[in-house]
């Protein structure tokens, strides 16, 4: 779950693909460039880059740096029960 902005609804992201989004999404609520968000966790903006356009090569490590800096946090939580099917 990654909330994009304070008091706004959490976001769950089940896909790499939904994670690169979600992170563009909180550094740019901070007004900040992708050479900024790099500047403040010692990555390139080519990293930063890479890390919002593919998720899924992001190390656990640089996830969590990248999220603390953007003052968000990782949740893992067992996903809501599907809904029972309806009788038709």
């Amino acid at each position: 779950m990654i909330r994009t902005e304070p008091g706004s609804p959490a976001t769950a992201v089940r896909a790499a693909g939904q994670l690169g989004p979600a992170l563009k999404s909180l550094r740019q609520a901070r007004g900040w460039s992708q050479t900024e968000l790099g500047r403040r966790v010692g990555l390139s903006q080519e990293r930063i880059s890479t890390i919002e356009r593919q998720p899924e090569r992001v190390t656990v490590g640089q996830l969590l740096t990248v999220l603390m800096a953007l003052d968000a946090q990782l949740r893992v939580e067992p996903r809501a029960p599907a809904p029972a099917a309806g009788p038709w």
